[in-house]
């Protein structure tokens, strides 16, 4: 559905700037000194994606020195540049800055709702239905257009078309899976859960009724986080789409007036609950988060997940939780990534975003040893909210 498309158009500046993307396939060596000193990985991501022998001589680099094999990339922040209403900048967290010469292709003007495998998701509007949109700003992937979800927007403030849809994530990248993806999506005033095949003309709405706060793909099934603890577990990958459903008491919280909740999976394999708590800001109709709070699912004799227990460490974990793909990354493996942590982001929803276009962001780092909270990134409060993203290593 996707394919990478050949540009005839000369790199951008380099030491060997002299030559054209063409004439590199002849110069293996050259083109290879030139790789290894591109010390961050992301460089290597924006090298392959210039045009298609520029990609061909990184698989070449890649394989033959296997530097960036199974490489596990920390997460970036996609944020929003003033001065350009098409393109978007990535900030790095392991080194603390912007990275202003590489400007992606993802609208400034639509808001983020999924990060996943390195694309991102966005929603267009066509006769009030909403039709999410995937692009790869990393690649010369085109864009995918997936058919409308059957649902009617029904407010005519246009502000709250995009927030109709809460959140999306696909099973595999679609560039190098091109036949065989899958893609979730919590959609609608409730938060309902629908995901389509590659291929499909339609979307399958398996679970006529629930509100969802997360759903997350793990061991080759769906598990959909309900608001009030509860699970959904679904085999989206088999014809009849089995489910089960994983029962948990509700305990509320009356320290908090709202809180949101996140499904991780934890470097070792394990299934986290991430429990987020706001509080109101200044009296107003706008919450901060004060803390979270970390369970772990664990299995029973047979072999299903029964019950959760609360962990007060994570170790040398690091979550990043938002609008994204939930990910967790050993901190240890990069520089100035913080254990034991909660990175995260501004995903909260209200029913009229406008209210709060001009409120600063809810985003930082959560140390679960100290309960103390800790900036990363502060974006303008007039600019679009930032979004974590895993640079695409796939093919590399």
């Amino acid at each position: 559905m996707s394919s990478f498309k050949s540009n005839k158009k000369p790199c951008r500046r380099t030491p060997i700037d002299s030559f054209s993307c063409g004439g590199w396939t002849s110069l293996p060596v050259l083109v290879f000194l030139i790789l290894d000193k591109l010390l961050e990985p992301i460089d290597h991501v924006r090298f392959a994606a210039v045009c298609k022998h520029c990609r061909s001589m990184s698989e070449l680099y890649n394989h033959a020195t296997q530097r960036w094999r199974n490489k596990q990339l920390p997460p970036m922040l996609l944020i929003p540049k003033q001065d350009d209403n098409y393109r978007r900048v990535v900030y790095s967290i392991s080194e603390g800055r912007i990275y202003n010469n590489i400007r992606l292709q993802v609208p400034f003007s639509r808001r983020c709702c999924g990060s996943s495998h390195g694309w991102f998701a966005t929603v267009d509007v066509e006769q009030r239905l909403p039709v999410v949109v995937l692009r790869n700003p990393f690649t010369k992937a085109k864009p995918i257009f997936l058919p409308p979800l059957k649902t009617i927007i029904s407010h005519d403030d246009p502000p709250y078309h995009e927030h109709y849809v809460r959140k999306v994530i696909l099973s595999a990248d679609p560039t190098m899976n091109p036949e065989n993806y899958v893609v979730v999506a919590l959609y609608g005033r409730g938060f309902m859960l629908a995901f389509i095949k590659a291929g499909q003309n339609n979307w399958t709405y398996p679970i006529p009724t629930g509100e969802f706060d997360d759903v997350i793909f793990y061991k080759s099934k769906v598990y959909a986080l309900e608001t009030y603890g509860e699970i959904e577990s679904l085999d989206v990958f088999s014809s009849d789409s089995p489910r089960l459903k994983l029962r948990t008491p509700y305990k509320p919280f009356p320290c908090c007036k709202y809180l949101h909740a996140y499904l991780v999976e934890s470097t070792k394999g394990d299934l986290l609950h991430i429990l987020r708590f706001y509080a109101s800001r200044n009296n107003r109709f706008r919450w901060q988060t004060t803390h979270f709070i970390v369970y772990k699912w664990v299995y029973e004799d047979g072999g299903s997940i029964g019950h959760k227990v609360e962990v007060k460490s994570i170790g040398d974990e690091a979550l990043f939780v938002g609008s994204n793909h939930s990910i967790s990354v050993l901190a240890s493996k990069f520089p100035e990534c913080q254990p034991n942590s909660i990175y995260y982001t501004d995903d909260y929803f209200s029913n009229w975003p406008t209210l709060h276009s001009d409120e600063p962001f809810d985003m930082g780092i959560f140390n679960l040893e100290d309960g103390t909270i800790t900036q990363h990134y502060s974006p303008h409060s007039n600019s679009r909210r930032a979004i974590w993203v895993v640079p695409p290593f796939n093919g590399l």
